[in-house]
């Protein structure tokens, strides 16, 4: 798998993550609750789990959303 299907992946699985924390309360409270080790877990990069919580809004400040970069492109979250 190259650099290009790396990041669609994450792309993809992170958008996925997003949706799902909207619609499903006991995977939200567990991202509050283990952020790491729920996203993780879920397959997202332990280096991409602080990204995405600030720009999916479940981080500190919840009420940040936005872009979530990817080296070569941005994601929407939100």
């Amino acid at each position: 798998m190259d650099i290009s299907e790396s990041l669609t992946k994450v792309h993809n699985l992170a958008i996925s993550l997003a949706e799902r924390a909207k619609t499903d309360e006991e995977f939200r409270s567990q991202i509050e609750r283990d952020p790491l080790g729920t996203l993780t877990s879920a397959g997202l990069p332990s280096e991409i789990v602080g990204d995405f919580l600030r720009d999916s809004g479940l981080g500190a400040d919840g009420d940040v959303q936005g872009y979530w970069s990817l080296c070569f492109g941005s994601v929407i979250v939100g």
